[in-house]
């Protein structure tokens, strides 16, 4: 009996021996596997300065808001800031554009108070404008030659109130003072919008500006507008008329088309043609919502070149940051 039991103490000796191992190799392999798992991944350097970046403007949201209303924020911050720049490559010559603007909202002030920083235009009349508002040779000599100026605005919403009372960063410093009227409706189909405003710079002069426009939604991804408007600037004695035709298409979640023709008139007394412009933009969201990609092709027909067709294009990136725009 004893010869009978030796191999099976023997085998049992054996495994009972060579069980803890395997168990105790198991149980180390099974903590590396979750050692591994739980390791953080690290953000790419764009991702991490993006996130920065937008909790920062909310922090100086949620602080300036406790300072001007005396009392802490309760409210989740809604500021926003959107950077755009890009080029415009013509059929002679080629050049860049850097645009950006700040909007800080501070609920805590009864929502009507919000402060704005952003580049001013090259023109106070947006009628005259054929391509971006402020371009340069490149990129980096725009963003180097662009004007800021920053400003309170003060909102009264019942009647379509906006006060903006501030300063151009400029040398000398410009103060401004601009008053907007704005009207709107709509219902399921038809909308309509007006505005009328009226500004003042210390060394840019006054001017009066209005604007109309009517929209028709033709379905969930179809719109058609027209809208028109004019704008006349005293230093210069001119005004500055334009109207515009659109339809926008919206093609799926990320993208969408957008059309437009436009008529460019000026003058001192009478309004004379000036320019015929056509373009077709598509816009794509290339990351979540707030990295957009832009390619507008145009055709610009000047009276002074005999309405010849001149071609451009202009390769844009939108960059939005803020709360809203966090993960």
């Amino acid at each position: 009996m004893w010869l009978g039991k030796g191999p099976i103490a023997a085998v049992c000796l054996v495994l009972g021996g060579c069980l803890p191992v395997l168990a105790a190799e198991t149980s180390l392999d099974e903590t590396e596997s979750v050692y591994i798992v739980s390791e953080p991944e690290q953000k790419s350097w764009w991702l991490a300065s993006h996130e920065t970046v937008s909790e920062t403007i909310g922090e100086w949201s949620t602080s300036i808001d406790t300072f001007l209303s005396g009392a802490p924020s309760r409210y989740e911050p809604e500021s926003h800031l959107q950077i755009r720049f890009g080029s415009v490559l013509g059929e002679e010559q080629s050049s860049g554009f850097f645009d950006f603007k700040t909007r800080l909202r501070l609920p805590n002030t009864q929502d009507r108070l919000r402060l704005v920083i952003e580049s001013e235009k090259d023109s106070l009349a947006p009628e005259s404008l054929r391509g971006e508002s402020s371009q340069d040779r490149s990129i980096i000599s725009s963003a180097l030659a662009t004007s800021v100026s920053a400003a309170v605005q003060y909102l009264q919403e019942d009647i379509g109130l906006e006060v903006d009372s501030g300063i151009r960063v400029d040398f000398p410093l410009d103060p401004f003072l601009r008053i907007r009227f704005n009207q709107a409706g709509d219902d399921k189909t038809w909308g309509w919008w007006q505005r009328q405003e009226a500004f003042a710079y210390y060394s840019r002069g006054v001017g009066v500006s209005y604007g109309l426009g009517l929209v028709y939604q033709q379905s969930a991804t179809l719109r058609y507008g027209v809208d028109a408007s004019i704008t006349w600037l005293d230093k210069e004695d001119r005004f500055y008329a334009r109207e515009n035709v659109s339809l926008q298409h919206i093609l799926n979640e990320k993208s969408r088309l957008s059309y437009q023709l436009s008529f460019l008139q000026s003058g001192q007394n009478d309004l004379e043609p000036e320019t015929v412009l056509y373009s077709v933009q598509y816009e794509r969201q290339v990351y979540r919502d707030w990295l957009i990609v832009q390619v507008r092709p145009q055709f610009t027909h000047e009276a002074d070149n005999d309405y010849d067709s001149e071609f451009s294009l202009t390769l844009a990136l939108a960059i939005f940051l803020g709360p809203d725009y966090l993960d």
